[in-house]
């Protein structure tokens, strides 16, 4: 078994999580990345609310 740290930038985060949702066929209108001091990582997300709904007729 190997370890491996990955060290990202917080735009470089953000910039891979947008483009999963943009995959999906989401537009992300904002988002916010921090970690909190248990070390939990989070990305708050903002969509617009026509991309979920369209998602939720298919």
């Amino acid at each position: 078994m190997m370890n491996v740290m990955i060290t990202m930038s917080d735009d470089e985060i953000k910039k891979i999580l947008r483009d999963h949702f943009a995959q999906k066929g989401f537009n992300v209108k904002g988002s916010q990345i921090y970690s909190d001091d248990n070390g939990i990582v989070r990305f708050d997300i903002q969509l617009y609310a026509y991309d979920i709904l369209a998602k939720g007729d298919e």
